[in-house]
């Protein structure tokens, strides 16, 4: 399993904008690729939010292939997808994870 997490820093005036856009519009339109496999939308605790709030969107692959698919053809479309809605109004970066362990 390998997770591909993008923590976002989102302006405050944009914030409940936001929320809404990745429920109703982003999420769904990933979730549609068939690639991944599940997505959590978390709120990240305990870090300075004077300048904007801090989201993590962590997205599940069942392996490194599915990975590279939604890398290869969905990806930059989304990435525009979230820049053509709040360009200037958040920064973010992606992280990717290889599971080690799993515990259920």
């Amino acid at each position: 399993m390998l997770i591909y997490n993008v923590t976002h820093k989102v302006d405050r005036r944009s914030n409940a904008a936001f929320i809404k856009f990745m429920e109703r519009d982003y999420l769904p339109v990933l979730m549609e690729t068939g690639t991944i496999d599940s997505h959590f939308f978390t709120h990240l605790k305990g870090v300075d939010e004077s300048d904007g709030i801090t989201y993590c969107l962590l997205l599940h692959f069942s392996s490194r292939p599915a990975f590279d698919i939604y890398q290869e053809r969905h990806a930059l479309a989304h990435q525009k997808m979230l820049d053509g809605k709040f360009r200037g109004q958040y920064v973010s970066f992606p992280s990717t994870l290889d599971v080690v362990l799993h515990g259920q």
